[in-house]
């Protein structure tokens, strides 16, 4: 329980490995044992890290961006998808993280784009849009979100709110493409953007990444070493 206090609270790199061993409470065994071995000895050595923010912008030119993603049925046993979620206030020089997400689908997706819609529409309605209400009460004004989508044919289908491939989805996944759509396309403020893997800010809370991606992934979380900090450039 310390361990996800801290990963939610200022350790987002720690919240997908510490969720995935809280999903086998129930079925602990030795390799888990090993897992969070390994997990506290890398708590240890990066102690030197932080979560770095930054506001150097005006209150009009400030905005919501959500980072959403999913690893296709990325449980070995259950072949269920895993959602990715980073909801970050941001501007032209502004970075703050606000939420990170990273949850086990509830079903299974017998596609990638169909794991992004889920991933998607759980973000959105369970962060994005709570968050929204709060900000632009804050600000008093209609605030823009920008939801960052690494998948092409996930920004297809909700912008066209059904997909004839998709057609086998159950009354669940057919209300969260509906509620997109309807999100994203009635809504003014509200835009998908496609972005390239690597710089989806997402992607560390879905899998396991390789040592050599591990880098950029916290670079991207806007982590850096505490001895490196000075020469971070919010602009």
């Amino acid at each position: 329980m310390k361990g996800l206090w801290l990963a939610r609270l200022a350790r987002p790199d720690l919240l997908r490995p510490i969720t995935e061993l809280a999903a086998h409470l129930a079925d602990w065994s030795v390799n888990h044992d090993r897992m969070l071995h390994r997990l506290v000895c890398y708590a240890k050595s990066t102690l030197d890290l932080r979560l770095c923010m930054y506001v150097g912008d005006k209150p009009e030119d400030l905005s919501l961006r959500l980072y959403a993603d999913a690893d296709f049925a990325g449980c070995n046993f259950t072949a269920k998808s895993t959602t990715g979620g980073y909801l970050c206030l941001v501007g032209p020089k502004t970075f703050y993280p606000l939420a990170w997400i990273s949850k086990r689908q509830t079903s299974v997706s017998r596609s990638t784009t169909e794991a992004e819609v889920v991933a998607l529409a759980h973000c959105t309605f369970t962060e994005t849009i709570p968050t929204l209400s709060l900000w632009e009460r804050l600000l008093g004004r209609e605030v823009q979100v920008a939801y960052m989508e690494d998948n092409q044919a996930t920004i297809k289908v909700v912008q066209a709110g059904f997909s004839q491939k998709l057609r086998h989805i159950l009354r669940t996944h057919k209300v969260n493409l509906a509620s997109l759509s309807e999100v994203i396309e009635h809504s003014p403020s509200a835009s998908i953007d496609y972005i390239d893997t690597k710089e989806q800010a997402a992607d560390v809370f879905t899998k396991a990444l390789e040592p050599l991606k591990w880098p950029n992934a916290l670079k991207l979380l806007g982590m850096f070493k505490k001895s490196v900090l000075r020469f971070v450039n919010p602009g």
